[in-house]
């Protein structure tokens, strides 16, 4: 048992301690749902299992986003050149193949030394080889970090996924210490209203509008007409409704002073 326990790694242990603790947030929940009844174990995993879910979820974003932003500040930063593209087919949840594309850069370091390696993201528009690309790197990594609007725009959206389900993976921890939600609840609406919504409409503008401005310097010529026609349409449209919303959101708190 010991040799077992020895050989279970970080990783490991924090599912293991995911896993009791969303069973501990699921009994709370349970019983202040339902008053005076002992859970049953079939609501007792089902609650236990979205609990998982959420915590899950939530570290897994949180430690992308954290690595992220530790690396915009640590690394170094080097102009690299693209000297090959790789591609494979990726499928979505509706089994729809679509090419991505991974570049291999080339640069040198401070120090003279010459590195060639592929970037960490991939893209559905097709580099150019010759174009020039910012990255970050120090000895030892596997890949280069590439710091470019499509990083920045994978970035923001797993912003506002992470403020989601953590609010609600928080929620759900609250509600069953057995803590006032009234508050909680304002703060969200706060949330939500200032962060989340602005930040899921500039996310989708900046997706829509880097499409279109990839299509029209010739990255993605493969890219249909009536895609160009739509994108540029939504962008139109969630131009206007940012500033009727920022406009909302000052009236707003013009009222509420």
């Amino acid at each position: 048992m010991l040799i077992i326990l020895l050989r279970i790694t970080g990783y490991g242990w924090t599912a293991i301690a995911f896993v009791v603790l969303s069973v501990l947030v699921a009994v709370k929940i349970l019983k202040r749902s339902s008053p005076g009844r002992k859970p049953g174990c079939i609501g007792i995993g089902y609650v236990s299992l979205i609990v998982f879910c959420l915590l899950s979820f939530s570290s897994m974003l949180a430690g992308a986003l954290g690595g992220f932003v530790v690396n915009a500040f640590t690394l170094p930063r080097y102009k690299a050149k693209v000297v090959s593209v790789s591609s494979y087919v990726s499928k979505d949840s509706k089994n729809r193949n679509t090419i991505m594309y991974r570049s291999t850069v080339a640069f040198t370091t401070e120090d003279g030394t010459p590195v060639e390696m592929e970037t960490d993201i991939s893209s559905s528009g097709r580099p150019e080889i010759g174009e020039t690309v910012t990255v970050g790197y120090k000895p030892g990594m596997s890949a280069a970090g590439e710091f470019s609007g499509t990083k920045y725009l994978l970035m923001s959206g797993a912003a506002v996924m992470l403020l989601v389900i953590g609010y609600f993976s928080i929620a759900g921890i609250i509600y069953a210490m057995g803590w006032q939600m009234a508050t909680y609840f304002n703060f969200g609406m706060i949330i939500l209203l200032y962060f989340i919504l602005p930040l899921a409409m500039l996310f989708m503008l900046g997706g829509m509008g880097y499409a279109v401005v990839q299509y029209f310097m010739g990255l993605r010529p493969d890219m249909p007409v009536w895609a160009v026609v739509v994108c540029t349409f939504f962008c139109l449209v969630l131009s206007a409704g940012m500033m009727g919303y920022v406009r909302l959101l000052a009236a707003r708190r013009g009222r509420t002073r």
